[in-house]
């Protein structure tokens, strides 16, 4: 296995990991554990920064061309999006469905 394969395998598993702990998360009802909601952003940090390091250690090898560049810009803005949702969900205010669909 080269390099590309084993971030792209290494993505899915931290992906897995937030959806896995997400679900355990949401199991638990609110109030939400503190330890199982630190752990679930944090998986979620971890994530974007691996993600964010791999695009850039791609672009600096690799120039990424326009269809690249606008889909890593649709992906940090969608990131971006589950991560405010997310925030929106832990607070103790009832929020629109929409919300929730979103993260």
């Amino acid at each position: 296995m080269d390099a590309t394969q084993l971030k792209v395998i290494g993505a899915g598993l931290f992906f897995l990991l937030i959806f896995l702990s997400g679900f355990w998360l949401g199991r638990t009802g609110k109030p939400y554990r503190p330890a199982i909601f630190n752990l679930h952003k944090l998986i979620g940090l971890a994530t974007g920064i691996f993600l964010g390091v791999t695009v850039y250690q791609v672009h600096r090898l690799t120039p990424l061309g326009p269809a690249q560049t606008a889909a890593t810009a649709t992906s940090v803005l969608l990131f971006a999006a589950d991560v405010a949702a997310g925030g929106l969900l832990s607070i103790d205010k009832p929020l629109p469905p929409a919300v929730s669909k979103v993260h």
